[in-house]
């Protein structure tokens, strides 16, 4: 009976032991307890197995195709983020408006269901007046003085801008100089006049066009390629590589170097995510978007020239230069409208004034 009795009460240790133990081969971590939200979650504290890392998921969401420098960039940042964080941070990319369009895939960061983007300034200045200054006509000569504007303490401020709605402002990757494509020569003003051009949904970009003559309309980018082709525009206006990837060149055949306006994209991340990293997060995060940017521009040189090529061997397009005289008058026809006068006002502050400084440009 008492041997009986000490094999019950050994059992029963036995059971009550395994109980506490959890009995887990894996060290014994918590599980994350389902899936994490759709705008990417934080642990708020060290990722698994130690590392100095806040545990992260960045949902990535941007609007050009997956070929351009753009997304080859994003590609790029994720790589060394994810290999330097040892995995704690992951990142999941959704290009080519996957998630919407520059404004809606913006307004799910402002709401946190995206974590990181990089629209065009333009398509989100409603939401954030400060961006109006990017939409500046001919403010810059070449690409080294649009890099040192953006690099500059101007181009930090209107990052930090962001901050109002919610977004940290990381920098900028190359959309590039915009340029003019039609069905016609275009040697002076007076041939940009009635010319029924798609733009950007920006007062700014319709200013600009207005003063020089033509008549401009806003449409959603992804309408544009089939708007061209059966003449409801005779003209658009965008990047080498956005025309070329594209493939807009085929319903237009010819490509001027207008180079009316330089625009970036501006790198973020939803506010509160990053309020949630701890500092070596924080710092890795910058300093790869930092490395991301230096490896898009010189990647957006490379395709620059690709693109004008391709153009150029399609036997559907050519590229062409715009003289000085014609740069000038267009620039001289800005002017007149008050085109600066509306961006320093539609920017506010002393944005606008700042960064001309940063740039050299006067008016």
């Amino acid at each position: 009976m008492k041997k009986a009795l000490a094999l019950i009460l050994t059992l029963c240790m036995i059971l009550a032991l395994t109980a506490c133990g959890g009995g887990s081969s894996n060290g014994g971590g918590a599980s994350n307890g389902g899936s994490a939200p759709s705008g990417g979650s934080s642990s708020g504290g060290d990722a698994d197995g130690g590392s100095e890392y806040t545990s992260v998921n960045i949902i990535a969401a941007h609007g050009a195709t997956e070929t351009t420098s753009m997304h080859l960039s994003w590609l790029k940042l994720e790589e060394m983020l994810e290999e330097r964080s040892g995995g704690a941070v992951t990142v999941d990319i959704y290009p080519n408006q996957q998630l919407g369009g520059d404004r809606e895939f913006t307004e799910s960061a402002v709401q946190g269901n995206v974590t990181m983007g990089s629209p065009s300034p333009a398509a989100i200045t409603a939401m954030i007046p400060s961006l109006n200054v990017y939409d500046a006509p001919f403010m810059f000569p070449d690409y080294e003085t649009a890099y040192k504007a953006l690099d500059s303490d101007a181009g930090q401020a209107l990052l930090d801008s962001m901050e109002t709605v919610g977004l940290k402002g990381l920098g900028a990757y190359e959309n590039g100089f915009r340029n003019l494509t039609c069905n016609k020569d275009v040697n002076s003003l007076d041939d940009l006049k009635g010319l029924k051009i798609r733009t950007m949904e920006s007062e700014v970009h319709l200013a600009i066009w207005q003063a020089l003559g033509a008549n401009p309309g806003p449409l959603a980018f992804g309408e544009l390629y089939t708007a061209l082709q059966q003449g409801a525009f005779d003209a658009q206006e965008n990047p080498l590589e956005q025309i070329y990837n594209n493939k807009l060149h085929e319903v237009q055949n010819h490509v001027y170097l207008t180079q009316h306006v330089y625009t970036p994209y501006i790198i973020y991340i939803n506010l509160d995510v990053w309020n949630s990293l701890n500092e070596a997060t924080q710092e890795l995060i910058q300093t790869c978007v930092d490395e991301s940017v230096a490896y898009n521009r010189e990647l957006c040189a490379e395709n620059n020239l690709k693109c004008t090529d391709g153009i150029n061997n399609s036997g559907k397009s050519q590229v062409y230069e715009v003289s000085e005289e014609l740069r000038q008058a267009m620039i001289a026809a800005c002017n007149e409208a008050g085109i600066y006068d509306l961006v320093i006002e539609k920017s506010g502050g002393t944005y606008a004034q700042d960064f001309f400084d940063a740039a050299g440009f006067t008016y």
